[in-house]
């Protein structure tokens, strides 16, 4: 279970959450706004989660949560979601990074908005993106909190 995170970026508002969300067309689950609202991102602890069905990585390791205005550039929220641009479908939002350069991502395009890991091996010099790519991690963003572990 989430018990802090470290290194935040500078706070956000509600107002900037609106325009980001209303720029790239989408709807912010609720707990994932709070907790932008709440940090813009940082560092877990504990930041070790289970990855389901995926048999030769059965669990990984959150670097960051992205964050909007953030501090350290390959964490911004918004130049991740611009550099991934149309090579990943609309609804498909990249929320953290992974020790294994591989992002998490909410699936906006379903009713709860679950957590997934992106193994991004296949998409690396190709941009092609693949559904198959994508392995659970939890049902919605507070339960993906709830999961958090130490290594």
């Amino acid at each position: 279970m989430l018990r802090d995170v470290v290194e935040p970026n500078s706070k956000v508002c509600e107002n900037e959450l609106r325009s980001f969300a209303d720029k790239y067309g989408i709807r912010l689950p609720k707990a994932y706004a709070e907790f932008l609202l709440s940090t813009n991102g940082g560092q877990p602890v504990p930041a070790a989660f289970p990855i389901a069905g995926m048999e030769d990585n059965p669990a990984g390791v959150v670097q960051a949560f992205f964050g909007l205005r953030a501090n350290i550039e390959t964490e911004d929220l918004e130049r991740n979601l611009a550099e991934l641009g149309s090579t990943v479908p609309t609804g498909i939002l990249p929320i953290a990074g992974t020790e294994g350069d591989d992002f998490l991502v909410l699936d906006l395009r379903q009713a709860l908005a679950p957590v997934l890991f992106w193994d991004r091996r296949n998409y690396w010099g190709s941009n092609l993106w693949n559904e198959r790519d994508l392995y659970p991690v939890a049902v919605d963003f507070d339960s993906f909190l709830r999961e958090l572990r130490d290594l």
